[in-house]
């Protein structure tokens, strides 16, 4: 008899401390599962920035291409700002968020290819290959709505039509 009563107290007491166990476990369970919330939340964070960042880089090297076949086509081109929809439109935002600006080209130099000499021709000079025009400028992107600005300064060459120097 006395066995049996040895055996009831201890289970008595076995049956606390497994409730203790449970609700030490669900708390680490919980704790995990709102730090990978948190995570989760700072990673998406920093997608979304590194998206906005990109979108105004890219942006701003489309106002260095917009120059550049601008120059190639007419070489008094004097900058401005790109029309909006060039670049400057993406889904989810109005189309004049994004503003591209592009400075004042400047002339850096024009380059005849090494021994490609000036050749009379009777009474003015030409040369017979095409010349390499330099400028130098400026692409400004920048948007309110997604709070970023991006400048890129590029330098770029312009294959131009044959060069004719004045008599």
């Amino acid at each position: 008899m006395k066995n049996d009563s040895f055996r009831f107290s201890r289970a008595r007491r076995e049956k606390g401390a497994a409730l203790f166990v449970a609700i030490l476990l669900l708390l680490i369970v919980t704790v995990m599962g709102i730090s990978l919330l948190f995570t989760a939340s700072i990673e998406q964070t920093l997608s979304s920035t590194e998206t906005k960042i990109s979108k105004i880089f890219y942006a701003a090297d489309s106002g260095v291409e917009y120059a550049t076949a601008m120059l190639a086509s007419r070489p008094d081109y004097g900058g401005t700002d790109m029309p909006v929809g060039v670049s400057s439109h993406y889904p989810g935002l109005p189309a004049t968020d994004m503003q591209v600006t592009i400075s004042k080209p400047i002339l850096m130099g024009s380059v005849i290819l090494a021994g490609d000499a000036l050749e009379s021709i009777s009474r003015s000079y030409e040369s017979s290959q095409i010349v390499e025009n330099v400028y130098w400028f400026s692409s400004s992107a920048r948007s309110a709505k997604i709070q970023a600005s991006k400048t890129i300064d590029a330098e770029v060459s312009i294959y131009m039509k044959q060069q004719r120097i004045p008599e």
